[in-house]
């Protein structure tokens, strides 16, 4: 999907208004610091499925979970906590969110990655949240994110090597600097209005604003059915908080996406992905790299995704976001329970 120039970097804001009988999945996961920035990371995860009927203002919460984790400096898990699985989850302290998490996963609750559930969404989300925790202070110290690291006695992420990292990370491009590190001082990080909606009270699951530091990785998914088609309106924002502000945030990535699925094997049929705030202009190449998808059941997303779009063939957010959509086949699922059991 192209976007004029003029939209360049400009979040789209407050979701949008609920459709009559469609479905929302939302997640977020915020990283906060209660003690201050030497203190212990801690990552609280909230997730929702709300059914919204033909009558908008009484719309049905049909599941909830939660989960709340403790982390290191070195980001690894102290702790975690959550509304199912205790004594499991619990196991899982030691291990760093991302591939060691999600291989524990799949062999101590696998049932939970086979029926996508909210408690899966918001586990999976725990290694791009940790990755992305720090740019909480980008905005709280005076050397922003340099500060921060230099604080907690560790080497700053913007002064590890990423080559090859992502689309973006190649030789030449503006996104590095000549030896291989991220290149900040070209990056754009806008600041722009909370996409925490007070028009409408069901937009979103509880979101807690903290007046401190905080990081907040947020998910939204419309899923609806239309002429026998399934309809998916997915978007994704990293951002974190602005000192002595609640209206505004800093964005550091924004993308939004929709997608048409057959309903019988919830195969992909169509794609367009906007792509609202990104910190590189060579970003913008990442939109095409989801066609590779069209075709392919949103049920193999998540392993699809990764071996497809490895490295500089995809972007590191895009991907993330396209193995996310794999929840689109559960969400069909729950909406068509849904709809019968309303018109019961």
């Amino acid at each position: 999907m192209l976007i004029s120039a003029t939209e360049v970097n400009q979040t789209v804001g407050p979701p949008p208004l609920r459709r009559p009988n469609s479905l929302r999945r939302s997640s977020s996961m915020q990283s906060i610091w209660p003690e201050g920035a030497t203190g212990p990371h801690r990552l609280v995860g909230r997730a929702r499925d709300l059914f919204t009927s033909p009558d908008v203002e009484a719309p049905q919460t049909l599941s909830e979970d939660w989960i709340e984790a403790t982390l290191t400096p070195e980001r690894l898990l102290a702790s975690l906590h959550g509304s199912r699985h205790a004594e499991t989850l619990g196991a899982f302290a030691g291990l760093p969110p991302g591939g060691d998490l999600r291989r524990a996963m799949a062999e101590e609750m696998p049932e939970e990655g086979k029926r996508d559930t909210l408690l899966h969404r918001l586990l999976d989300d725990m290694a791009g949240a940790n990755f992305m925790a720090s740019s909480a202070w980008y905005d709280w110290e005076p050397d922003g994110l340099e500060g921060y690291y230099r604080n907690i006695g560790l080497g700053s992420v913007l002064e590890r090597p990423v080559t090859g990292l992502c689309l973006s990370y190649v030789p030449g491009s503006e996104a590095m600097t000549p030896d291989g590190r991220t290149n900040e001082d070209q990056a754009d990080h806008p600041r722009a209005v909370s996409p925490v909606s007070e028009a409408d009270p069901f937009a979103w699951h509880d979101i807690v604003e903290i007046d401190a530091a905080n990081h907040w990785r947020l998910r939204r998914t419309d899923l609806w059915v239309e002429e026998g088609v399934v309809h998916a309106d997915a978007w994704f924002q990293d951002s974190s908080a602005v000192r002595g502000r609640h209206d505004v945030r800093t964005i550091f990535h924004e993308y939004g996406l929709r997608a048409r699925f057959d309903p019988a094997e919830m195969t992909l049929t169509g794609i367009d992905v906007d792509p609202r705030v990104l910190p590189f202009g060579t970003c913008r190449a990442a939109p095409a790299t989801a066609n590779v998808l069209v075709g392919r059941s949103a049920r193999e997303f998540r392993e699809f995704v990764p071996k497809a779009l490895r490295g500089t063939q995809g972007c590191t957010h895009l991907n993330d976001m396209l193995r996310a959509l794999q929840d689109v086949s559960a969400m069909a699922e729950t909406f068509r329970k849904a709809i019968a059991s309303s018109a019961g």
